[in-house]
């Protein structure tokens, strides 16, 4: 019901841009819009071929005047871990498919420590990098097709997916490139709703399968507060390792450092791609 008279509230204003959208992008079905999503990507045979991707570059946090070197390394089935350095501090949050861990250096906590539940959900996701757009069903996800809207004066069919773990994201697919502009994640956080807004741009293929190098993220409505982080370099099927995953038994050498001061550390956001329910930073989709 709310949902309906929400809709009822918004059709007056929203329509006419929806209209000219739509004119721009003909309707198409869920399964066509994955089949192209599929295929432009790269075909599933080589996105499947990709066990692993390391990402490095730089990260800009929103309302710091810092930059920290960045590195994501993903591996299947589900493992992911983030290294955010700044000063010869190095933030890591990290999941090995079934538990996550953080050290916090920035914070003044050198030893490693369990991620919130709402954190470790957020690395979940992180670690799909095919989206749950790919094998949906098998992911216990449903897409729910929403039409076409306008992003940034240009059209995008509009797919949501919600998630296993009872997050969504609702992904906006480029009509010409049939590529990601844009993702919108849903969560909620000691029950309050969180929206987190991930733009995606300069697309490169890597081992035949796109994927982007720049990705800005943040609160929804929020720019001030968006983190751009842009890749230098993005490899497939690198050697890594479980161990890169697993949480260390003594503290990180690194960290022994003392905190940096307000005006220094990186913003309090989570990373591209995933909620900012993480007052840390950050994850890359």
């Amino acid at each position: 019901m709310r949902r309906g008279i929400l809709a009822l509230a918004v059709v007056g204003v929203a329509a006419p841009g929806w209209v000219l959208a739509q004119s721009r992008a003909p309707a198409l079905s869920t399964e066509a819009i994955v089949a192209r999503y599929t295929a432009a990507r790269g075909g599933l045979p080589a996105i499947r071929a990709i066990h692993g991707v390391k990402m490095t570059g730089t990260m800009r946090p929103g309302g710091f005047d810092v930059v920290l070197k960045f590195e994501e390394t993903i591996d299947r089935p589900g493992s992911v871990r983030i290294n955010a350095t700044l000063q010869g501090l190095t933030l890591v949050q990290s999941y090995n498919g079934s538990t996550g861990w953080q050290i916090q250096p920035f914070q003044g906590r050198k030893d490693p420590e369990d991620l919130s539940v709402d954190d470790t959900k957020s690395l979940q996701e992180e670690a799909d990098f095919e989206t749950p757009l790919i094998d949906a069903a098998a992911k216990g996800a449903t897409l729910e097709n929403l039409g076409v809207t306008d992003i940034d004066d240009a059209p995008a069919y509009v797919i949501r997916a919600t998630l296993k773990n009872g997050d969504d994201e609702t992904w906006y697919i480029d009509p010409d490139a049939f590529l990601p502009v844009r993702m919108v994640t849903h969560q909620k956080v000691r029950g309050s709703d969180v929206y987190t807004q991930t733009d995606y741009g300069d697309y490169e293929k890597v081992n035949g399968v796109y994927f982007p190098f720049e990705i800005s993220n943040g609160p929804k409505g929020v720019p001030q507060q968006q983190q751009r982080v842009t890749y230098d370099t993005v490899a497939a099927n690198g050697p890594t390792g479980a161990t890169l995953y697993e949480r260390p038994a003594a503290p990180a050498a690194s960290s022994a450092a003392a905190p940096l001061p307000e005006d220094k550390k990186p913003a309090k956001t989570s990373a591209p791609g995933k909620p900012g329910a993480s007052p840390t930073p950050p994850v890359s989709h």
